[in-house]
């Protein structure tokens, strides 16, 4: 394969990935997660949890 053939068959991938990309950012369900996952960021930070301690304590509920 050519250096050409390669450089566009990259673009090529590259175009559908931005595509797929741009789709993403318009699905209400992501951008639901997206807001959670801010959140719940904001929330360790504050109290000072990180994501272990965290997984601790839902654990040890679940037992």
């Amino acid at each position: 394969m050519s250096k050409l053939s390669e450089f566009r068959a990259a673009e090529r991938l590259l175009a559908d990935q931005l595509a797929q990309l741009e789709s993403l950012k318009q699905d209400a369900g992501l951008k639901e997660e997206l807001a959670f996952n801010d959140e719940l960021k904001a929330l360790m930070k504050e109290y000072g949890f990180n994501a272990n301690l965290v997984l601790q304590i839902l654990e040890s509920q679940s037992r």
